[in-house]
C-alpha cells in the first residue's frame, strides 16, 4: 500500500474506534449524570420551598422553565425558578422559591467559582462551636445550619436589592461581586416566573 494513502486509512481507523469509544461511554454515563442532575434540581426545591410536597414543571411563554409547588393537599403554596448572575470566578447559579404574596422563601446556590475565602462565602456556613462548647461537649448540632448569606433572603420582597441600595441583603465584605452577582441570579429566577402570579 503505497504511503500516501496508508497515513490517512490509519488516522481514519483510529478516529472511528476514538469517536465509537466517546460514545459507548457517553451512553453509558449519560443516564447517571442526568439522574444526579434530577436529585439535586429535587434538593434544591425541597431546601428553597421546605413546605412543598411535590412541584410541576411549568414554561412561560419565552421558554423559560420554573416549578409550581404544591403542598400535601395539592394546594398551590409558591413557585421556584433558577438565576444566573455574573460572578468574578463566573456564573453564580442560584434556586430561588417565593410563596403566593411573591416573597422568597428560601434560595440555593447551585454552582458557583467564586475567589476562595472572599466570594465562595455565598456558601458558607457559620459554625456556632467554640473551645469552650467543644471542651465541655455541648457543642450544638449543627446538621440543620444553613449558609447566614443565603438565609438573609428569606422573607424579602422581590426584587432584592443589597443594603447600600436600599435593600435587605447585608453584601459580604470584600466580595462586593460576589454579592451583586447572587442579588441579579436570584432577581433572574424571579422574572422567569412572567405571568405566574397574573390572574
Amino acid at each position: 500500500m503505497p504511503e500516501w494513502l496508508r497515513f490517512p486509512l490509519v488516522l481514519t481507523v483510529v478516529g472511528l474506534i476514538s469517536a465509537a469509544s466517546l460514545a459507548a461511554l457517553n451512553s453509558v454515563t449519560t443516564p447517571k449524570r442526568d439522574a444526579e442532575r434530577s436529585k439535586e434540581r429535587l434538593e434544591a426545591l425541597a431546601w428553597v420551598v421546605p413546605e412543598a410536597a411535590n412541584f410541576k414543571t411549568t414554561i412561560n411563554k419565552f421558554g423559560d422553565v420554573y416549578y409550581a409547588a404544591y403542598d400535601d393537599k395539592d394546594e398551590l403554596i409558591g413557585y421556584a425558578a433558577e438565576g444566573k448572575g455574573n460572578g468574578y470566578g463566573g456564573e453564580i447559579a442560584v434556586m430561588v422559591g417565593v410563596d403566593g404574596s411573591l416573597r422568597i422563601t428560601g434560595i440555593k446556590v447551585l454552582s458557583q467559582k467564586e475567589t476562595p475565602g472572599l466570594g465562595d462565602k455565598v456558601e458558607e456556613v457559620r459554625s456556632k462551636k467554640t473551645w469552650g462548647t467543644v471542651i465541655a461537649g455541648t457543642s450544638p448540632d449543627e446538621r440543620g445550619l444553613k449558609p447566614w448569606f443565603q438565609e438573609q433572603f428569606k422573607g424579602s420582597p422581590v426584587p432584592v436589592k443589597l443594603k447600600r441600595d436600599g435593600g435587605t441583603i447585608e453584601a459580604i465584605t470584600g466580595a462586593t461581586v460576589s454579592s451583586n452577582a447572587t442579588i441579579e441570579a436570584v432577581n433572574a429566577a424571579v422574572s422567569k416566573l412572567g405571568g405566574a402570579f397574573k390572574k
